[in-house]
């Protein structure tokens, strides 16, 4: 699904990331573990395609995307990859139907059949009657499912969730998690930012980030410590 290949992200004199390499499979589903600053978000912007300024190679289903265009790169994003925030990032004046609409009005995927695309999103995240709703009418585990419902309702090959559970209590979290489970079995490729151990144990594989390093191990940070 991707590579990334002596990645290093600097600004000026700081260096956020340095030499990261990752490969992730076609179907996983991936964790990164770290604490704040260690540039987990930075991390995920580059695999996300929202941040081009590297140096090194990511490759994405075998292709660079470093050098194309802001129109290809939002192209790419829509039709490729699904977004998942912590905060949900939903349009306070949208309601339901409509948040998860917006991926569609700028794709090419659903020019004949986007009722049916939201409907089904709609079911799989369980928010069937509150179409209508807008967000501030919604609990944060819902406005959650809105956000993967927009996330996966261009069927993207890739989910992209930083810290989801982030801003959600302990029973909420765990129904967002089997949310992600179910989209991971069904083939998505998941990748995941959280610094919660229990919610890293729904990923197949965890790596963690350290001061810009990136390790495979708990062990290894604990070394570079």
């Amino acid at each position: 699904m991707l590579k990334v290949t002596d990645v290093k992200k600097a600004y000026g004199k700081f260096t956020v990331l340095e030499d990261i390499n990752l490969e992730v499979a076609d179907g996983e589903f991936l964790a990164i573990m770290g604490p704040s600053g260690s540039g987990k978000s930075t991390l995920i912007n580059i695999l996300g395609l929202l941040d081009q300024s590297y140096t090194g190679e990511y490759l994405l289903e075998d292709k660079n995307y470093q050098n194309v265009s802001d129109n290809e790169l939002s192209r790419i994003r829509g039709d490729q990859l699904g977004f998942v925030f912590q905060n949900f990032k939903l349009l306070t004046t949208y309601n339901v139907y409509e948040n998860i609409e917006i991926p569609l009005i700028y794709s090419k995927k659903a020019q004949n059949n986007k009722q049916e695309l939201i409907a089904d999103v709609i079911d799989k995240v369980g928010l069937t009657g509150k179409e209508k709703n807008r967000p501030s009418e919604l609990s944060g585990g819902q406005q959650q499912r809105v956000a993967i419902a927009r996330a996966i309702v261009n069927r993207p090959k890739l989910i992209i969730a930083d810290e989801p559970t982030g801003a959600l209590d302990s029973k909420t979290s765990k129904e967002i998690m089997d949310i992600f489970t179910k989209l991971n079995k069904a083939g998505t490729t998941v990748i995941m930012v959280t610094h919660d151990s229990e919610v890293a144990e729904y990923a197949m594989r965890t790596v963690y980030i350290r001061d810009g390093h990136l390790y495979n191990d708990e062990k290894s940070v604990k070394n570079h410590d």
